[in-house]
């Protein structure tokens, strides 16, 4: 399996079989992202995590690119596109299981973390990606929320470091619940290198004590997976 980050909170992940990009949001770099994706898995409708100019057009070009999402999301996708499209949205929630892009893909979670008493929370699924069973690494991305997916044991955990709705103390603790033995960073986009720096070598640091890796990757570059988390493709 290789991973080629896109900033802030998206990501491709890629097998022999296929492609599969997560939340290509409008704070990511998604210049020839879409190409020779198999499928889009969203979040949830925040626009930093779902970029839908992005998304209606490249569905609208490729007419076997199916895209998963909430219900929220998917209604106003669908309400965009032609009637010939509206069939490539498919709605998504916790307890999903499918396979796309020769990846099998679990769903978790249920809501976005609380940004204010004042604001509604909305609907936010986990994704759950690859399968040890045949030989894949299984990588976790979260979306907006600190819910620990249950039942699942992840290699790698795709973290979000930064956000009106969290602190470092709060996924610092996440981390540590869901036990993957590789941290990821994302959801940073709004970081400069100070911030970054800062977060790094703290977030860094408490990896370290657990016995894990937190490891940040250059951005729009493929990168395999086994190679730098170990164990399995």
């Amino acid at each position: 399996m290789r991973i080629t980050p896109r900033g802030h909170s998206c990501i491709e992940l890629a097998t022999i079989d296929g492609k599969v990009l997560l939340d290509p949001g409008g704070f990511s770099q998604l210049e020839n992202a879409f190409d020779g994706i198999n499928a889009v898995l969203i979040t949830h409708e925040h626009a930093d995590h779902a970029d839908q100019p992005a998304i209606i057009e490249a569905l609208e070009t490729n007419s076997v690119l199916e895209l998963y999402a909430p219900a929220a999301l998917a209604k106003a996708l669908r309400e965009q596109l032609p009637p010939a499209a509206q069939s490539q949205v498919v709605v998504v929630k916790a307890g999903s299981d499918f396979i796309v892009g020769g990846i099998r893909v679990r769903t978790f979670g249920g809501t976005h973390a609380t940004i204010h008493h004042t604001i509604p929370r909305i609907a936010n699924v986990g994704y759950l990606l690859g399968d040890r069973a045949v030989g894949q690494l299984e990588v976790f991305h979260p979306g907006d929320s600190y819910e620990v997916p249950f039942g699942a044991q992840p290699d790698v955990l795709m973290l979000p470091v930064m956000a009106p709705w969290g602190k470092m103390a709060e996924a610092a603790d996440f981390a540590v619940s869901v036990n993957a033995r590789c941290w990821m960073p994302i959801h940073d986009g709004l970081l400069n290198e100070q911030g970054l720096g800062l977060f790094d070598r703290q977030l860094g640091a408490i990896a370290a004590r657990q016995g894990c890796t937190y490891l940040r990757v250059e951005q729009g570059i493929e990168h395999d997976l086994q190679k730098m988390v170990g164990g399995k493709q």
